[in-house]
């Protein structure tokens, strides 16, 4: 949406709701046709944080829409103190019903989170720490949501794990059946009562 438009836009629902409403507008999806530099699909990416990752989420989310994908920020807000945990839930709930087509989460160690997130049917979150373990998260393992840890990855580093990592294809092959065994063991779980 161009900035005009998008003025002319805010002043008008300014006007209907009045000042007392939060106006905030973004930029529509990408439409499935659109292509990135090197062929790629545009993703719908959800991101959010803890307390201690909240300035690297809002680097990584401009980044994202830097390079093309349209960013879902669930949380935390600025001044919204909220456990990891429930971070963790609102990216992979958007991730696992296919609102988004991955997601983002950091902590302050990213261990945490991903726990969390794994909790969620159809979930394969991975904590990584460099640019390889990314890379390896999507090619061999099929990796929905990757989690970062802000005391372990700086913001230079972060980008490049997220840019391979949103680029980087599931190879398929024998990786496959190994992911369809994770996806038989989340579904069939393990009774524990015996």
């Amino acid at each position: 949406m161009d900035d005009d438009l998008t003025k002319r836009v805010a002043e008008k629902v300014r006007q209907v709701l009045g000042e007392r409403e939060t106006v905030r507008l973004e930029a529509p999806a990408p439409r499935s046709e659109e292509r990135l530099p090197g062929g790629a699909r545009p993703l719908k990416v959800a991101i959010g944080s803890d307390h201690r990752g909240f300035t690297l989420k809002g680097q990584l989310a401009e980044y994202m829409a830097e390079l093309g994908h349209s960013v879902v920020d669930c949380g935390m807000k600025e001044g919204e103190p909220r456990d990891y945990p429930d971070i963790a839930l609102a990216v992979a709930e958007k991730v696992a019903r296919g609102l988004c087509d991955r997601g983002v989460l950091i902590d302050m160690v990213g261990v945490g989170s991903a726990i969390a997130a794994n909790k969620i049917k159809g979930i394969r979150a991975g904590t990584c720490y460099d640019v390889e373990a990314a890379r390896s998260s999507r090619l061999h393992n099929d990796a929905n949501v990757l989690v970062l840890g802000s005391s372990f990855v700086n913001r230079g580093l972060a980008r490049r794990m997220v840019r391979i990592w949103l680029e980087t294809p599931f190879e398929g092959g024998r990786h496959q059946k190994r992911v369809d065994k994770i996806a038989r063991l989340e579904k069939e779980g393990l009774d524990t009562r015996f």
